[in-house]
């Protein structure tokens, strides 16, 4: 060990013996002394270089040293003070690691070079490195608008550390002055470093004896500004705490740059450039994994590296730590670690390497939250969905909304929650993570408990507004204000609210699932493709099965039906649903439930062919619903009669038909807002086709054109395709060809969102048709048919095979 870290050693050991004997601890000699903790704790340790004089005076004062034992005390700090050994460069976490003497007229002035070694194999950062690269730039230059300070941040492992001095080595070049890097430890067990302690570590690199280094906090950032207002400096601020820490260490020349890495975005320095951090894109992600386990072993296996991309959750700090396993044992294969990490219960383990380890990247955040933090923490792991609101965690965690988002964003600061507008989530990882305290630190009846509340509160959510779209629905004791904010809370709750639906499923809370499924009817109305529609009515069907109800169980068969023909096009399928409704409403006499069975089969009947019989369905259902005073049943029913009549070609009695459904959902209808514009929407477009088929295209395309403008409005996205499409074809019959293909790509767009594969082979289909009028686009045309061929896939009804052979036909004789 060199003689100036043994007499380091010596004096420690002799300040910690003194302070035992006379039964005090750190903070009370701290006190005493008027020394900051931490610096009590550094010096008995051995690592702070040269204790000042004024220092040691107070703490031989707080030890009441007298005579000889205080000369003995004052010596052996003397001796702590000598220069280190030059072979090994000074221990103190805070001197120059490299120091260049060079000529002036200032004692001991240096050109300090303290950065650590690059990592070679940074991946993802070019962007950033290119724009921090410009703003040393204009710093260099000495543009007066350019900030001095940039704010590197994000959570942790997210390489904020290894990017800031990647750009320190390639920014260093700008700043003739020299380079001094800081680690201020601000998510330390043994807490942040104090400021004032930095300070006098960054006056010794820039030169400044021990015995010239001030006492005063004050006198010290005073004169580390003098030092640094007419040098060009780099200054790394790394891992800080807050910005309290930071503003003493910014230096004052026009020419100094600061690169600050920190878990929080310090909004409170003013005039900083923030940087926030994200995960590796999977392209960036797979080379860094190549740079450290090579390229070839990475090209050998590329789904499995894929694979270990995304179970890294695409965080440089995993990825490095799996490719470090990966380099250290050749025989390995990458698809072995990806097994090893696929088990969600030993990932964070094996994402372990050495000294570096996710794990114990997240705990030194998570130990610094206060209790009531922790617990949102980690109670908010229980909830399914990808992101959530304050109001969902308030529930899991048992508090009030506003304690609930105080403690999101104190995560968010922390660096463990990621916010996204007015919601929040969790990296994979730190969910991970999240979830290992809970079972660690909750017993099981505070899990359970946790877990319920959630699900109650989720179920009772999405009831009140399902609620808020049902004709003539209770709204009073809705929280939502109106049902496009219901429509708003149900689309970004989706992953959530159906987890829990779920749930309760599972868990034989049959009455509340029947409950949710049909409060979530007239909503599904409009929304028909952006949930699992036919799954949530068959958990509601099997619900109401569970608690004897066949009056539940022949509602939420219908729904069934038309969930299987009208989102998913299968239409046999839809058929067998509805037969089951409408024997079991017959058996009981339900005859508001009979009327949908046979309208919603009618509708079937229309697209398979088979129109006529669709006709006697509804006036049948007609009947019925004019038999218990149903209007809009009896309505819905005439519209369904109207498109059966077209499918016949009788279009004008099917107009005369749909202008007086249209007219009915124009008055009083006990419609929601939005249930009432979608239907009347419905029933023009409706009408639009009654009028194409008159070969009033012009006046069809207008009706389509008005119908696409209300499904936009109130996100009715299916519905909305349907109109843009419709009214391509219009379009293309009215001779406007490329008006009509734009629409046709337009409607396109939208059921390949929506992943509609039968209407997108429609669509490609009628493009192929527009392409086949010019000539030179005969190659284009074929890639059409061939990719409409495509999506029918193994789709199965009589209007998909018709297509399909279609499709071969000309396909074939192109």
């Amino acid at each position: 060990m060199p003689t100036g870290q043994v007499q380091r050693d010596q004096f420690g050991d002799l300040l910690r013996s003194l302070r035992l004997e006379r039964g005090m601890t750190q903070e009370e000699l701290a006190e005493a002394a008027r020394s900051s903790v931490r610096g009590i704790r550094e010096m008995e340790r051995g690592r702070v270089r040269s204790p000042q004089r004024r220092t040691v005076e107070l703490l031989a004062d707080a030890l009441r040293l007298a005579g000889a034992d205080r000369d003995r005390f004052v010596a052996s700090a003397r001796a702590a003070r000598r220069p280190p050994d030059p072979a090994t460069g000074p221990p103190d976490r805070l001197t120059a690691r490299h120091s260049t003497t060079v000529p002036s007229g200032h004692p001991a002035a240096v050109v300090p070079g303290e950065l650590p070694a690059s990592v070679p194999d940074l991946a993802g950062r070019a962007e950033i490195l290119e724009r921090l690269s410009t703003v040393a730039r204009e710093v260099a230059a000495g543009r007066p608008d350019t900030a001095s300070v940039v704010v590197l941040y994000g959570p942790p492992g997210i390489g904020k550390t290894s990017l800031a001095v990647a750009a320190g080595h390639r920014l260093s070049p700008a700043f003739a002055g020299g380079q001094l890097f800081v680690d201020l430890q601000g998510v330390s067990p043994d807490g942040p470093v104090d400021p004032a302690e930095a300070l006098a570590g960054l006056l010794r690199s820039l030169g400044v004896p021990d015995t010239r280094v001030p006492v005063s906090p004050a006198e010290r950032g005073g004169l580390f500004r003098t030092l640094t207002r007419d040098r060009p400096l780099l200054v790394v601020l790394d891992n800080a705490a807050n910005e309290a820490q930071v503003r003493p260490l910014l230096p004052a020349g026009p020419g100094c740059l600061a690169l600050v890495t920190c878990r929080r975005p310090l909004t409170g320095l003013a005039g900083a450039l923030r940087q926030p951090l994200d995960l590796l894109d999977p392209a960036a992600g797979r080379h860094l994994l190549a740079a450290i386990v090579g390229a070839d072993r990475v090209a050998a296996e590329p789904a499995a590296a894929d694979q270990l991309v995304h179970l890294c959750g695409r965080l440089p700090l995993a990825l490095r730590i799996a490719g470090n396993r990966l380099a250290s044992r050749p025989q390995w294969s990458v698809g072995w670690l990806v097994d090893l990490l696929r088990d969600q219960r030993r990932r964070l383990t094996v994402l372990t390497a050495g000294d570096l380890g996710v794990r114990s990247a997240f705990e030194v955040s998570y130990r610094q939250l206060d209790p009531r933090t922790a617990q949102v923490f980690r109670r908010a792991s229980l909830i399914p969905g990808a992101d959530f609101a304050p109001g969902l965690v308030a529930a899991v965690a048992g508090v009030d909304e506003e304690a609930a988002a105080s403690a999101l964003e104190e995560l968010v600061e922390t660096g463990v929650l990621v916010a996204t507008g007015d919601r929040y989530q969790f990296h994979d990882l730190v969910r991970l993570y999240a979830q290992e305290r809970l079972d660690a630190e909750e017993d099981q009846s505070c899990r359970t408990g946790a877990h319920d509340r959630m699900v109650r509160w989720l179920l009772r959510r999405t009831r009140q507004a399902g609620a808020m779209f049902e004709p003539a629905g209770c709204r009073s004791d809705s929280p939502f204000v109106s049902d496009r904010a219901a429509a708003s809370w149900l689309d970004r709750e989706s992953g959530n609210w159906l987890a829990a639906l779920r749930d309760a499923a599972r868990c034989g809370r049959h009455t509340d699932v029947v409950a949710v499924a049909r409060a979530l009817h007239w909503y599904s109305d409009a929304h028909s493709h952006r949930h699992p529609w036919d799954e949530i009515f068959s958990l509601g069907v099997a619900a109401a099965q569970a608690v004897g109800s066949p009056r539940d169980e022949a509602v939420l068969l219908n729904f069934l039906g038309w969930a299987r023909y009208f989102c998913r096009d299968r239409n046999t399928d839809g058929l067998t649903a509805l037969g089951r409704a409408l024997e079991l409403a017959r058996r009981i006499g339900d005859r508001r439930e009979e009327g949908w069975a046979l309208t919603y089969t009618a509708v079937i009947f229309i697209r398979t062919g088979r129109a006529g019989w669709a006709v006697d369905h509804c006036r049948r259902a007609v009947g019925l619903f004019r038999e218990v005073g149903y209007a809009l049943g009896e309505h819905s029913a005439a519209s369904v009669q109207g498109g059966a009549l077209a499918a016949l070609g009788r279009f004008a009695e099917a107009a005369e038909l749909h202008r007086d459904v249209l007219a009915f959902y124009g008055r009083g209808n006990g419609l929601s807002r939005t249930g009432a514009a979608v239907a009347g929407a419905g029933a023009m477009m409706s009408l639009g086709a009654d009028l194409a088929g008159l070969g009033r295209w012009r006046e069809a395309a207008n009706a389509y054109a008005d119908a696409r403008g209300v499904f936009h409005t109130f996100g009715a996205t299916f519905s909305e395709a349907s109109a843009i499409r419709q009214y391509g074809l219009a379009l293309q019959a009215l001779g406007e060809g490329d008006a009509a293909g734009e629409a046709l790509q337009a409607a396109l767009v939208l059921y390949a969102a929506l992943c509609c594969p039968w209407w997108e082979a429609q669509t490609l289909y009628a493009l192929a048709a527009l392409a086949d009028a010019d000539p030179d686009r005969a190659v284009e045309a074929d890639l059409l048919r061939q990719r409409a061929l495509d999506r029918c896939g193994e789709l199965d009804a009589p209007e998909v095979r018709t297509l399909r052979a279609t499709l071969r036909r000309e396909l074939a004789r192109a």
